[in-house]
């Protein structure tokens, strides 16, 4: 019997700049010589599961350019390719990983989900607004505990907390299942955001 892929799935946070995101999350400059050692020994971990392949959660339809990036990176040159940011967990995790096991390419694997987060927020404003006010105040809780977190501990101790049994199902019964309460006759905004970011992950 052929045997199974062990995968190892790893929850991150977004090291640099990550767009618009409900949650603000702003961490230490990871370029810095204290942070670089402590990715490092993240890096150094993350090696010992030795995978054969490097799933990054950034688009596949730039898979050439990423890629073009990454071996700029493998051979130390400059990196003249803006669809990988240097400050990224992209950049500082998978990158590192990759040259450290030889590795001649990641695989870009995201695939984008129109989450309606708006209309879902609209829909609070104008009918539920005790809904909005407790789901605003739980995103703020999360937020700040995670820029606590990742301010005040070492980067693979952050890491340990992303990846811990706790954050995961306190975020997915006390965050991420909420937005089912919002919606009702022909409008479920609240249920299609859920859908939406179930179908996401599992497509990824």
């Amino acid at each position: 019997m052929e045997e199974k892929a062990k995968i190892l799935i790893l929850g991150t946070y977004h090291f640099g700049l990550c767009g618009e995101h409900l949650m603000k999350i702003k961490g230490e400059d990871v370029t810095k010589n204290k942070r670089q050692l402590e990715i490092m020994k993240l890096v150094e971990a993350l090696e010992r599961f030795k995978p054969n392949k490097i799933a990054v959660e950034l688009s596949k339809e730039k898979e050439t350019e990423i890629n073009e990036a990454y071996l700029m990176y493998c051979n130390g040159d400059p990196i003249e390719n803006p669809v990988v940011d240097e400050s990224s967990e992209v950049f500082q995790v998978a990158f590192r990983l990759g040259k450290m096991l030889n590795h001649k390419q990641v695989y870009p694997i995201d695939y984008s989900v129109g989450l309606p987060i708006e209309e879902m927020l609209g829909y609070a404003e104008s009918n539920n607004k005790q809904f909005l006010n407790n789901f605003m105040s739980k995103v703020q809780v999360v937020g700040e505990q995670m820029n606590d977190i990742i301010n005040n501990n070492e980067v693979i101790e952050v890491f340990r907390y992303l990846n811990s049994n706790e954050k995961f199902n306190n975020d997915h019964s006390n965050l991420y299942l909420s937005p089912v309460q919002i919606g009702a006759g022909d409008n479920y905004c609240g249920s299609k955001v859920l859908v939406e970011w179930y179908r996401r992950n599992i497509y990824l």
